[in-house]
Parts: structure tokens; C-alpha cells; sequence
């Protein structure tokens, strides 16, 4: 499967962005665009004191990682690989960042210091590994993994140690998030064809629930600050917005109606930062929690 492929429609972009693999191995060997290319902003992630987004970004060329102040301004590339990195996740005591990258030949997980120095390995297959998240304390790690032909969410130490698999479902599970309170994942599962739903469960593997039930696709969950809420991405309602639920899966609601398939909730609750567009361009915005005052960071 081709990049031209993802330009079939803006909401098949977001399922296949969920695949990231797919991504490198076209990004590899490409030479980059002049800047006036468009730019695919893929995922974002806050640091923990609420200053700046770490983001992914495609100019035309392959994925690097890039960080920058909250209103937008001094932004810094901290990868730099013609293999492609992805979905960064701040360490929760902000020193450190894990990341997706198929650097070394295979798509894992890597670790490296804020400032995009020292970085390290901490998967080496079986299978493809990717778009981690960090437990509240910094110990551990929760990712997915196709190491057994289908895509599972996985948990390991911080240092890429004693990985355990958690959920065993028929379809593909995607995307985990840990809960910022306790030991919960959600994670979103389905089979690619427009109807995931996304679920929570402990990080033992137990208790798993269903959060969504209905005809649409409901991607890319993350958790309020406190834990009491959960941000996601839904098309019931025709294009690709924001909604928001409980942690138990009521009170969902559509929070903004612009097209949006990747959104995060900032450290103190106040802001949500998300990515808007479709294929070849999507932008870096930043809005009140209630889905006012929208502000674009991304030129």
C-alpha cells in the first residue's frame, strides 16, 4: 500500500495514520520537497509542564520529530533519519521522549532525551512496534505490537524489558493510553473498515469494557488530565470531529465540528491541541477545552 493510496478520502487517512508502518516504508529513501510543500503533521504529544508539543511532521519527504512552544514559536527538528520517526510520548518527568522510528530496518521503539540526544533502542521486533505511552510513574511503557500477526497492546519496561501482552482480541487493537490516575488502557479496536470502538482495560489485562458501540469509527482515545474523561475522534455524524465521554463511556458528546482525526488534552485541562486537514496538509491547532477560541500553531 502506496502513499497515494491514503489520498482516497480524509477519513481513510486517519485509519491508515494509525498504521504508521505502512508510512515509513514509503518515507524511506525520498528526497525532501522544497519548503513550500505541503506539510502532514501527524501526531503531537504535550510535555508534562504544559509549555511545548513534541509533533511528527512530513514535508514532503520522510517523518521527523519536531518540538515547539505552546503559541506556536521556536520550533525544533530533534530527529533527523531518512528511515522516518513518529508518535513521540514525553516521559512524565519531561526528561525523556519515546518514540516510533524505522531506523534501524525495522519499526520500534526508541527512547531519547528531551533535546533529541542519546537515543536508544528499546524493542527489536518480533514484528512491528509502535506508538508508545507512558505509565503515570515512568516505569513502564505501553505500545502495540503485530509480533504475532495481529496487531496487540503490549506493556514493558521503561528500559524495553519484559514485555507483556494484554489484550487478545480477533480484531487489530490500536493506539494504547495510559490512564493518567491509575493502571487503565484505552485503546480503540476494530478491523479497518469504519466501525473501531474503543475499549478500556487494566494493565494486567483484566476487566476489559467497551466504551463505543455504534455504525461509525471511534479512534484515537486519550484521557483527561484527571482521569475522569476521555477525548476521541468519531464520523457519526459525518466528518471526523472531536467528541468527548466519561471515563465509563456516557455522556458522549461532539465537542467541535472541525475535521480532526488526532486530539490531546494539555496537562492542566484547560487546552486541547489537535490535528486538522487531510492528505497532503493537516495543521497543529490549540483551543479551550470547551472547543472555543481555536488557534492555529502550524503555518
Amino acid at each position: 500500500m502506496g502513499v497515494s493510496e491514503v489520498k482516497k478520502s480524509s477519513f481513510q487517512v486517519a485509519l491508515l495514520c494509525v498504521l504508521s508502518y505502512l508510512i515509513f516504508t514509503t518515507a524511506a529513501g525520498q528526497n525532501s520537497k522544497p519548503k513550500s510543500a505541503p506539510t502532514f503533521n501527524q501526531d503531537l504529544s504535550w510535555s508534562p509542564d504544559g509549555k511545548k508539543l513534541s509533533f511528527s511532521a512530513n514535508s514532503g519527504g520522510d517523518y521527523d520529530i519536531y518540538i515547539a512552544k505552546t503559541d506556536g514559536s521556536s520550533v525544533k527538528k530533534i530527529t533527523d533519519d531518512p528511515k522516518g520517526d513518529l508518535w513521540s510520548a514525553w516521559s512524565p518527568d519531561g526528561k525523556k521522549i519515546a518514540f516510533t522510528s524505522s531506523r534501524d530496518g525495522n519499526v520500534d521503539i526508541y527512547l531519547m532525551k528531551a533535546d533529541g540526544s542519546q537515543i536508544g533502542r528499546l524493542t527489536n521486533g518480533p514484528g512491528k512496534n509502535q506508538t508508545p505511552s507512558w505509565s503515570p510513574d515512568g516505569s513502564k511503557i505501553a505500545f502495540m505490537s503485530n509480533r504475532d500477526g495481529k496487531w496487540h497492546i503490549y506493556v514493558m519496561q521503561a528500559d524495553g524489558s519484559n514485555p507483556l501482552q494484554i489484550t487478545d482480541n480477533n480484531a487489530d487493537d490500536h493506539n494504547p493510553s495510559w490512564s493518567p490516575k491509575d493502571s487503565r488502557i484505552l485503546f480503540y479496536s476494530g478491523d479497518g473498515k469504519g466501525k473501531d470502538q474503543i475499549y478500556v482495560i487494566n494493565t494486567d489485562g483484566s476487566n476489559q469494557a467497551k466504551l463505543t458501540d455504534n455504525d461509525a469509527n471511534n479512534i484515537y482515545p486519550s484521557w483527561s488530565p484527571d482521569g475522569k474523561k476521555i477525548i476521541f475522534c468519531s464520523n457519526r455524524y459525518g466528518g471526523n470531529a472531536i467528541f468527548t465521554m466519561k471515563a465509563d463511556g456516557s455522556g458522549q458528546q461532539k465537542l467541535a465540528d472541525k475535521l480532526v482525526f488526532f486530539a490531546r488534552w494539555s496537562p492542566d485541562g484547560r487546552e486541547i491541541a489537535f490535528i486538522s486537514g487531510k492528505y497532503p496538509s493537516t495543521e497543529i491547532y490549540l483551543m479551550k477545552a470547551d472547543g472555543t477560541r481555536m488557534i492555529r500553531l502550524t503555518k
